[in-house]
This record gives C-alpha cells, sequence and structure tokens, in this order.
C-alpha cells in the first residue's frame, strides 16, 4: 500500500461540515489548486504559440493536444479523489505523505514549473530534433493514457483507506495493490516517461531521471512509516510484492 495521493494538481472540496474552519480551509485549497491548475494549463499552451507564424497553433498537434487533454483527466480524477478522502487537515497530512516527507511538495512544485520548458522546447527549441518520431510518441500518448487509467484504479481501493477512522487502517492488498506495493508512484514515474516521448524532448528526459530520484526517496520514507504503521503485516506483504515492476522491482 502507500500513503502517498499529492500531485502537481491537488484539491478538494469534501469535508463533512461546510461551516468548520477545516471544510474554510479546504475550500481556500480548491480555489487556489483549480487557479494553479489554469495557469499551468494556459503557460504550456503559451509556450506552444508559434507567435508570428502564419500557423501560429501548429504545435498544438495531435500529440501536444492529446497529452494535454489526458492531462485534464488526470487532473480531474485526483481531484475527485481528494474530494472522497480530504476530512480533515490530519487526513490530509497522513493522506499526503506531508506527516513524514514534508518536502515533497516543495519537489512536485519545482517539477511543475520546470517542466514548463519541454512544452517550449516541442514548440519552439527542437534541442534533439532526432527524438522526434510519430511512432515514438503514438507510443508515449497510449502509455500516458493506460498511466491514467490505472491511476484511477489504483485510488478507488487508496481512498478506501481514508473515509473512516485512520486507526482502523490496515494494508491494502486488492486491486493493483496485489501487483506492486507502490502503483500510484508506478503510474507517475510512467507518466513522466509518456511525457518524454510524446513531446519528444531531450529535457523531459532529464526531468524523468529527476523524478525517479524523488520517487524513490519518497519510497523509502514511505515503507517506514508503513512499517511503523502496520508492522509484520507490512513486511509480509513487501516479502511478495515488487516496489514499481512486478517480478522486476
Amino acid at each position: 500500500m502507500e500513503l502517498d495521493s499529492t500531485t502537481r494538481y491537488g484539491g478538494s472540496t469534501g469535508f463533512e461540515s461546510s461551516a468548520s474552519p477545516a471544510a474554510h480551509h479546504q475550500r481556500k485549497v480548491f480555489w487556489l489548486s483549480l487557479a494553479g491548475v489554469a495557469a499551468y494549463f494556459a503557460a504550456a499552451v503559451a509556450c506552444l504559440w508559434q507567435r508570428g507564424s502564419p500557423r501560429p497553433w501548429s504545435r498544438v498537434d495531435f500529440f501536444s493536444g492529446c497529452f494535454l487533454v489526458i492531462s485534464l483527466v488526470w487532473v480531474y480524477a485526483t481531484v475527485r479523489f481528494h474530494r472522497a478522502i480530504f476530512r480533515s487537515r490530519e487526513v490530509m497530512r497522513e493522506a499526503s505523505g506531508m506527516s513524514y516527507d514534508p518536502e515533497m511538495m516543495t519537489w512536485i512544485n519545482i517539477f511543475a514549473v520546470a517542466e514548463l520548458s519541454v512544452f517550449f522546447d516541442y514548440g519552439h527549441l527542437h534541442l534533439v530534433p532526432q527524438l522526434e518520431n510519430p511512432v515514438l510518441q503514438t507510443i508515449g500518448i497510449a502509455m500516458y493514457f493506460l498511466g491514467a487509467v490505472w491511476l484511477i484504479w489504483t485510488d478507488r481501493y487508496l481512498s478506501r483507506q481514508f473515509r473512516g477512522d485512520l486507526a482502523d487502517r490496515k494494508v491494502i492488498t486488492e486491486g493493483p495493490y496485489r501487483f506492486v506495493r507502490h502503483p500510484r508512484y508506478a503510474a507517475l514515474i510512467a507518466s513522466r516517461i509518456a511525457f518524454a516521448l510524446s513531446l519528444a524532448s531531450i529535457l523531459a528526459w532529464g526531468f524523468t531521471l529527476g523524478w525517479l530520484f524523488v520517487n524513490l526517496r519518497r519510497v523509502r520514507l514511505e515503507e517506514a512509516h508503513l512499517r511503523d504503521l502496520f508492522g509484520p503485516d507490512y513486511d509480509v506483504y513487501a516479502s511478495r510484492t515488487s516496489r514499481f515492476l512486478p517480478g522486476i522491482y
């Protein structure tokens, strides 16, 4: 199982009492997150815009367009997930991993801003034009779509952990957790590989390596936290499952 639910696109309005301070805070987080999402997508499209060209939107093509559309689906699924589980600040901190890894949100924000350069590379720089291969880009789009489906499936099981009393949680062994211990992180890493393939950018491959490092660090912290929570039950589960790829790692 994993506790992290944080991606670059967060937000929820799912507290039980709309008049409580927690609900007010959550609404504020939701609207700030929504504004951040809108700004991110506007910036991405602006990076693709060909100013002064007779075809200013030529780089908003099948590959970049599909990537942005699937990203919107990803965002929507993440917001629904947050809405289902965020009932209090305690639940929010535990579900997002802030209780054991407060630095992760900083990394997410850094990468979110830095990765806009990938759209600019696709729209203007073309640093390594040899990477722009329709077959590889199509594979990237397909991988991104499947990653979004996998994420939605994972969140369906993960959200159940935070709907009840935190003290009553058990190790998740169903759904995608039958195959790997960290299906959400696996989806996130796959999405970065898909990003690099779809937008054919050497910059994106560099960010993929950075995401891999950050997620491996996160996994180490999270697994220590889960062993503290679940003890031998988690050790038994970990002994028969891989972290990201079944039978490999």
